[in-house]
């Protein structure tokens, strides 16, 4: 972990270093293209005030050769006279060229020109008729405006090569400036690799030394060979194994060192899990050997040989053999066999003994159901002629206990049922298949016919409600109970009303059962669903507490939920289905495919 965060220290510090390199040495090289620029451009400067010394000196030498000719002809003096005064609009050209991105200085040349041209005339004039200038004062102003005029092209060039050698100088700070930084930058990338390198050489050294002791110190026997399967390392588990130091078999094969008594055909597959892992460059793990090591020659042991390549940037570069002691986890499986045999045994005994408690479950249950309830029904039978035959004689306590008699009978027979039902629904085989719930609430409403009459209950059912995969007797018997319950849990005086709705989602179909009765208290909309769970007296709503157990009994032997959700005013049950699952469409025939006989 240490040498990978190194990595990339070092890769990020390199490619931050390398970056302002770049930026350095981009820097310097505009540099050194500005600091040239600068210096043509003083360069080129410097050539201009040279030209315009040089006009002014050849006005110079044309006015002094004139005045000596105009004392005593020369034909020498006039040859330099006339090259003078041929000189002078080249001066100007040159000029005019070497400004040319000035426009100051072209209006000057322009207005110098014109002036020297009249200049030159007036020479030529004076030479032609041995007389001076018309006019002492007009010789004297024109001689004056082509003085300014050098001297304006003048003063503009040293302004120029003023500035220019001023951004001369600052290149070529800058550009040392940036030869420093990337110098610097340079040295110090290089002493910066130089320590993460002499750091990872001190971290390997660190971390060969610890995987040095970890692999002596491990509980298998390791042994490291070469590409050519030669031993490089063995820990001390392998020394005691093929009975020789790790001095006594570094650099000789493995073959010849691995020696262990009674291994009989083993060194062919130790061989081919050599070849395996050296050449063919694939891992060989959980090889079989059985046998004795030399530090106890008389005891047989068993291990496992596994036998991985060495792969470095795809190359194999040698195989790791790893042995593994297993004598002892044999001797526990063989053991571990023995107690799943005898625990299997114990199982199929025990299964049997259920078998046969249910069995005896059942003859209870079918007890119950005819001989517990035939007493009472004859107790009701009793009951009833005492009141009916012998009211006239009873007393109003003897006709009261009488009443009291058959009703309690009646609970218990309701409650008889009611377990019957419950018992029965928790062992059922139920066969699941697609059922409307249209039908289902329509054969509920018919079985509770006389008890929505009574009690003038109005029954909402939406239509179409979803078709859902279930048992349809076990759907009739949950929609009777959670309609029977919205009917009887009402405030007296209010006219019950339930109303079911339903829908369907990608997985599942869900009905809600809604009512106007007293609801059910948050704290104990979990506890309803309980076996004999009641939250009401006897006096106040008769039932056994069974029927929303065996609601949810059924709901559950369906594959669905039922639970109550909040509701301002009623009670709301939301159960959830299961949807039929799609059938697949029949494959057609094509065509032209005879017709099935």
């Amino acid at each position: 972990m240490l040498i990978q965060k190194t990595h990339r220290y070092v890769n990020i510090a390199a490619a931050i270093s390398i970056v302002v390199l770049l930026a350095g040495i981009s820097t310097l090289a505009l540099g050194i293209q500005r600091t040239a620029a600068s210096w043509r451009w003083v360069t080129h400067t410097r050539e201009v005030l040279q030209h315009v010394q040089g006009t002014q000196s050849l006005i110079n030498e044309a006015d002094a050769l004139q005045k000596s000719l105009r004392l005593e002809y020369s034909r020498r003096d006039d040859a330099d006279f006339q090259e003078r005064l041929t000189a002078l609009p080249r001066e100007i050209q040159i000029l005019t060229q070497l400004t040319s991105d000035n426009p100051t200085q072209q209006r000057t040349l322009a207005d110098l020109r014109r002036l020297l041209d009249d200049y030159v005339r007036n020479l030529r004039i004076g030479m032609e008729r041995a007389m001076a200038y018309p006019s002492r004062e007009d010789e004297r102003a024109l001689r004056q405006t082509i003085a300014l005029r050098i001297a304006a092209l003048q003063a503009e060039e040293e302004r120029l090569l003023v500035l220019r050698d001023a951004a001369a100088g600052a290149d070529r700070a800058r550009t040392v400036t940036a030869a420093g930084v990337v110098s610097v930058l340079s040295v110090a990338l290089l002493f910066f690799v130089r320590a993460m390198a002499r750091r990872d050489a001190d971290f390997l050294a660190a971390e060969q030394a610890n995987l040095d002791a970890t692999l002596r110190s491990i509980g298998e026997a390791v042994i490291a060979v070469d590409v050519f399967g030669r031993v490089r390392f063995m820990n001390r588990v392998a020394e005691q194994l093929l009975g020789c130091e790790e001095a006594q078999a570094r650099d000789q094969l493995l073959t010849t060192v691995f020696r262990i008594a009674g291994s009989g055909s083993d060194d062919d597959a130790l061989a081919a899990a050599l070849r395996a892992a050296l050449r063919e460059k694939q891992p060989v793990t959980g090889i079989p050997f059985a046998g004795s090591s030399p530090a106890q020659p008389e005891r047989m042991r068993s291990w496992l040989l596994n036998c991985q390549p060495l792969l470095v940037d795809g190359e194999v570069r040698g195989a790791v053999m790893s042995m593994l002691d297993v004598t002892e986890l044999k001797r526990t499986q063989r053991e571990l066999g023995d107690a799943n045999l005898l625990l299997e045994q114990r199982i199929q005994d025990r299964t049997e003994q259920l078998a046969e408690a249910n069995m005896e479950l059942r003859a209870f249950a079918h007890t119950i159901a005819h001989d517990l309830r035939a007493p009472l029904r004859n107790l009701q039978g009793y009951a009833a002629a005492l009141l009916e035959d012998e009211a006239a004689t009873l007393s109003a306590t003897g006709e009261r206990f009488m009443r009291r008699i058959l009703a309690v009978s009646e609970h218990m027979d309701r409650l008889v049922t009611d377990l019957l039902a419950y018992s029965q629904l928790s062992r059922a085989e139920l066969r699941l298949q697609p059922v409307e719930l249209d039908h289902v609430v329509q054969l509920a409403l018919d079985d509770m016919e006389t008890q929505v009459a009574a009690n003038g209950a109005r029954i909402d059912a939406a239509s179409p409600l979803p078709t859902v995969l279930g048992n349809e007797a076990v759907l009739v018997q949950v929609f009777v109970n959670l309609i029977g319950n919205a009917i009887k849990f009402v405030a007296p005086g209010v006219t019950p009303h339930v109303r079911i709705d339903g829908h369907v989602t990608a997985d599942a179909a869900w009905v809600h059962i809604a009512d106007n009765g007293i609801g059910i208290p948050e704290d104990k909309r979990e506890r309803v669903f309980d076996v004999f769970e009641r939250l009401h007296g006897e006096d106040q709503y008769q039932g056994t507490g069974i029927g929303l157990a065996i609601v949810k009994k059924g709901v559950e032997r369906l594959g669905g939920t039922i639970r109550v959700e909040p509701a301002p005013t009623g009670t709301v049950f939301r159960l959830c289905l299961q949807r039929p699952r799609p059938q697949p469409l029949p494959a057609t025939a094509p065509a032209d495919a005879p017709p099935v006989a």
